[in-house]
């Protein structure tokens, strides 16, 4: 018997499908490609046939993937895996099914290759979006863009009394509370998505689960795939009957006594002329603020405003209210001290009979410490949890800024590849702890000799990636070498944990944009690949990455 299937009968199956397929021979401790099909070909942009694995892809790649291959064949089953390429500025996930063929006594596999970036980003989207409302006091609930419930958090299943595992996948319309205005208004909310209409903040009034009506202000979201709506997500924030006080305010002529109710509601209320007079501010100010009320009233809300967001700002939102609009959003103030916190605000107009404006009213919710919580889920989001240092996601997202400038300027980048020297012995003698605090000690030693344009990143264990921008072409050579320079010297000067020195060495792989590269995935692979024959002749070496060979 020969081989399993001959090139006619590949090309009949996969000769025109859209997924990479390839067939491949094990020799020794490789794999010979026997067939590739034009997919393939089109996306390596040459024909594999007859080359091996390691031949045609970095070499740590070429390991991974032969594992993949031994691990099939081990078990003699179809193996399944799936690589999601975070240096890839495309995001460019894949899925291979690789199937082990024995025969003749020798060992075939058939791998073919599947496109899943669009599965992953949306896996992604929602994984992040849980982590996201998992510590929400707000009720926020997902539709899909055909209104089917897709998720609730807790705190919106307990305010409506809303059984979460009950009422996941059935027809929002259906729930108790949702009569045919209410429908009405969601299905509107997303045709304004669709034709690119900003979402606009809405009130409306519910029953809670102790029988009492609330008032919520309502923020939609929308869930894209591409240009496609697949899904949106509503926030509700209650506003503890501060709408029955501002429709208290517009439909009285009593407006003294009607802005005195405020008082008893926990937010901060203000009057001021359209001039931008402050004519009255409540005592919570001073708790929030540390301004007395005599230290605001009579001062200028324009100069107040100016301290914390930009001309145009203050005047798109000046313009609204003295046309007459309610506007609504959310604003960054300063504290006396010079602290800063954030206010879910309103501000009304006032008008007299003719329809002019004589006073504007705000009435504004602390929202600090969700402002607060959102900072930390993006920090999470971009960095490491170790080391606090930028993560793979966020040196992706650097990057393109960094280039941007560059072919503004005419300056290169370099990618450096670092690979810490023996850090598994320091886990193995000391323990994790001490282990923590010497990735931690690395990584910040790393970053204090670096220069403001720069930036470090942890993506693995004792894997690092510095970005060094700004460099002249004509100099980068010794640029770079001075500041892997710098940070062998403060490696060497080391640190003290718990009574032991260290003073650690690494490895380093250098590529040069754009010398090398045009993208930064391609750059990483470089200074790996460089990186990677730098480890074979030892420790503490630096090699800088050629086409044709690395230079020490």
């Amino acid at each position: 018997m020969g081989k399993p299937f001959t090139k006619e009968q590949l090309d009949l199956l996969y000769g025109s499908v859209d997924d990479l397929v390839f067939f491949m021979r094990q020799e020794g401790e490789t794999f010979i490609y026997e067939y590739v099909n034009p997919a393939c070909t089109a996306v390596f942009k040459k024909d594999l046939t007859g080359t091996s694995v390691d031949d045609s892809m970095p070499a740590e790649l070429a390991e991974d993937i032969k594992g993949s291959y031994l691990t099939a064949m081990e078990s003699g089953k179809p193996y399944t895996y799936q690589d999601y390429n975070l240096f890839s500025e495309n995001h460019a996930a894949n899925e291979t099914k690789v199937t082990p063929i024995f025969a003749a006594g020798i060992w075939y596999i058939l791998a073919i290759t599947k496109n899943v970036t669009k599965q992953k980003k949306v896996e992604e989207g929602y994984l992040f979006y849980q982590s996201l409302i998992r510590d929400s006091l707000d009720p926020m609930i997902t539709l899909t863009s055909d209104f089917f419930i897709f998720g609730m958090n807790e705190t919106y299943a307990k305010t409506f009394d809303i059984p979460k595992e009950q009422w996941i996948g059935k027809h929002y319309s259906k729930l108790p509370y949702v009569d045919d205005y209410t429908f009405q208004n969601i299905k509107e909310e997303l045709k304004n998505f669709k034709a690119g209409v900003s979402p606009q903040h809405t009130v409306i009034s519910r029953k809670k689960n102790d029988d009492e009506t609330a008032f919520f202000s309502v923020n939609y979201s929308p869930v894209y795939e591409g240009k496609m709506i697949r899904a949106f997500h509503i926030v509700l924030r209650e506003l503890n009957n501060a709408s029955e006080l501002i429709e208290e305010l517009k439909k009285t002529e009593n407006v003294l006594e009607s802005y005195k109710a405020a008082l008893n509601y926990a937010a901060l209320v203000g009057m001021w002329h359209p001039n931008g007079k402050i004519v009255y501010v409540n005592d919570n100010f001073k708790n929030l603020t540390g301004f007395e009320r005599k230290e605001l009233i009579g001062s200028n809300i324009k100069e107040i405003g100016k301290a914390f967001m930009t001309d145009e700002e203050f005047s798109e939102i000046t313009e609204t209210v003295l046309s007459g609009k309610i506007w609504r959003g959310e604003l960054k103030s300063l504290t006396k001290s010079g602290g800063h916190f954030w206010v879910d605000t309103t501000i009304v107009p006032l008008t007299r009979y003719n329809g002019k404006v004589y006073q504007l009213l705000s009435i504004m919710f602390d929202i600090t410490d969700r402002k607060e919580l959102e900072r930390k889920l993006h920090f999470m989001a971009y960095h490491d949890g170790l080391t606090k240092l930028p993560n793979r996601l966020m040196i992706v997202k650097e990057f393109m800024e960094m280039k941007r400038r560059a072919d503004e300027t005419g300056e290169w980048i370099a990618i450096l590849y670092m690979d810490g020297d023996g850090f598994k012995n320091v886990n193995d003698k000391y323990g994790h702890d001490v282990g923590d605090e010497f990735i931690y000690r690395f990584g910040q030693t790393i970053q204090s000799s670096l220069r403001k344009q720069d930036m470090v990143a942890r993506i693995g264990g004792d894997e690092f990636l510095v970005a060094l921008a700004g460099l002249a072409p004509e100099d980068a050579a010794n640029q770079i070498d001075r500041i892997i320079d710098r940070i062998k010297k403060e490696l060497q000067t080391g640190w003290e944990i718990e009574g032991i020195h260290f003073s650690p060495t690494a490895t380093i792989g250098v590529s040069i944009y754009p010398e090398h590269a045009s993208d930064l995935e391609t750059l990483v692979s470089q200074a790996d690949h460089a990186l990677y024959n730098a480890k074979r002749r030892g420790r503490n070496l630096v090699f800088y990455y050629q086409k044709t060979k690395e230079k020490f």
